[in-house]
């Protein structure tokens, strides 16, 4: 299979070709490697690559399966895979041992996807950039003076660059949806609870975060939301599928929807100008479609303390005590960056009331979100408050790290994601423009929980109308040449 043919197809089509007989796995396979040979010394989107599993699994996949033999990367977070292990991308889990697989990894391999290995991540998954100390910075496909977002900043970086149709990506305040807009991507967050996070946790930043995946088709986001959603056994929450497939839905006509248009980000953040006219063009098209746009503000209680922070940084102080308890020490002072560290201080000084009180905070939000917008059927706000900042910037790891410095930054960046995390509505960043350097804008939609299907639904319609499929940064694989993968 050459290259460019590879990257033709988002992985529902490569999938079809399989189902046909028209391609073999082993040749999806073989493509795929073959890419990431080329592309990945550029952009540092993989850091384990494991061909001989990969082909393993290709040889026994069934063919029938919904996904099958489509090449697919999961970030070095959140889950578990029976053969790697799961490092946090932290030198403090260096030597860590793989752990049975997680509930959503079950599921992909049931799919029939091909792990190819893991994807790049900041430690513990805290950054809004890719930028590592122990396994090295993640360059966008698009400028590589620029951050490609983060968390999920591997996935993304591989997915633009053609790498794989399709990665896994994690959500605990944007880590999706930053990394989708800073490389030109679709990238959702679904319903809180929605896809499995066990059995090896209950829940992950006290139901801040969701795992689903980076993709360049809107379907490729529903069809693995099928494949992945909904009750597991002995889960916290039980959250069904709203529609009995979510690829089916994208197919079905849409109402005329009221949707909340918002140009002012939380606190007053300034956003650039090149994003809100992108913005703006979006809102024009939607009307243009037939659907009812309404100027709007978030509520009051959202320009203070939404009771976040609190809650995702101790997930990451539970991480490393856990680590602790395994080797019985905890961390040297060249195992955790500089972040990491200033969070363990942070989570210190906290006591069960205030863990109590950000739970509580964090409700509270969310009951005056659902019943600020209780008339409209969607939001529509900027992914990001500006372009992706050049490297360095958000600086999570230097000898000048500063705490608040490094939180003000991440959220001049990216003001508009974490709220959705708090009241669990599924979100997504359309790659809808471009601005006059060439560097792609995200938009985001966000839904009520529980209707991730209409949030595809109207992706799909505006992925349709704006052919964002065509557009490829200078870093893909689609340009390198026209031979055969081997």
């Amino acid at each position: 299979m050459r290259l460019k043919d590879y990257v033709r197809y988002d992985a529902v089509g490569l999938a079809e070709l399989v189902h046909k007989g028209e391609v073999s796995p082993i040749e999806i396979i073989n493509a795929a490697l073959a890419a990431i040979d080329r592309i990945n010394p550029a952009v540092n989107a993989a850091f384990l690559v494991d061909a001989d599993l990969a082909f393993d699994t290709a040889r026994q996949v069934d063919t029938s399966a919904p996904l099958a033999g489509v090449p697919f990367l999961i970030k070095d977070v959140n889950v578990f895979v029976s053969e790697w292990p799961t490092t946090f991308a932290s030198r403090f889990f260096s030597g860590a041992q793989p752990k049975g697989d997680s509930e959503i990894v079950t599921r992909w391999r049931e799919a029939g996807l091909i792990f190819l290995g893991k994807s790049n991540t900041p430690e513990f998954a805290e950054d809004a950039v890719t930028e590592t100390t122990w396994r090295g910075v993640t360059y966008n496909p698009w400028d590589k003076g620029v951050t490609v977002g983060g968390s999920s900043g591997g996935a993304a970086a591989a997915v633009a660059s053609g790498m794989v149709p399709v990665a896994h990506g994690t959500d605990v305040g944007g880590s999706i949806r930053i990394p989708a807009a800073c490389c030109g991507l679709f990238g959702l967050k679904p319903t809180r609870g929605l896809n499995p996070v066990g059995p090896h946790y209950p829940e992950i930043g006290a139901g801040l975060n969701a795992d689903h995946i980076i993709s360049r088709s809107v379907r490729d986001s529903a069809a693995l939301l099928d494949v992945t959603a909904g009750p597991e056994l002995a889960g916290r929450y039980v959250v069904r599928k709203s529609v009995p497939s979510y690829l089916a839905a994208l197919e079905q006509p849409i109402q005329n929807l009221r949707i909340a248009y918002i140009r002012r980000a939380p606190g007053g953040i300034a956003v650039d100008t090149e994003i809100l006219a992108a913005v703006e063009d979006v809102a024009r098209q939607l009307e243009a479609l037939g659907h009812h746009i309404e100027p709007c503000e978030f509520p009051a209680l959202v320009e203070e303390d939404i009771g976040s922070s609190s809650l995702w940084m101790m997930e990451v102080a539970g991480e490393v005590g856990r680590r602790a308890k395994e080797l019985g020490r905890g961390p040297l002072c060249n195992e955790l960056e500089a972040a990491s560290w200033a969070i363990l201080q942070n989570v210190q000084r906290m006591t069960a009331l205030d863990l109590a009180g950000a739970r509580q905070r964090a409700h509270e939000v969310t009951v005056a979100m659902a019943q600020h917008f209780r008339s409209f059927h969607l939001i529509l706000t900027p992914t990001l408050a500006t372009l992706p900042p050049a490297l360095g910037i958000i600086d999570g790891r230097s000898a000048d790290f500063e705490y608040e410095a490094w939180v003000k930054a991440g959220r001049r960046f990216a003001p508009f994601s974490e709220i959705f995390n708090v009241t669990g509505q599924p979100a997504a960043s359309l790659p809808m423009s471009h601005a006059k350097n060439g560097l792609p804008i995200g938009i985001q939609l966000v839904a009520r929980q529980g209707e991730d299907h209409l949030l595809l639904a109207l992706s799909a319609q505006l992925e349709a109308a704006d052919g964002w499929l065509d557009r490829h940064p200078p870093i893909w694989a689609g340009a390198i040449d026209n031979t055969e993968a081997n």
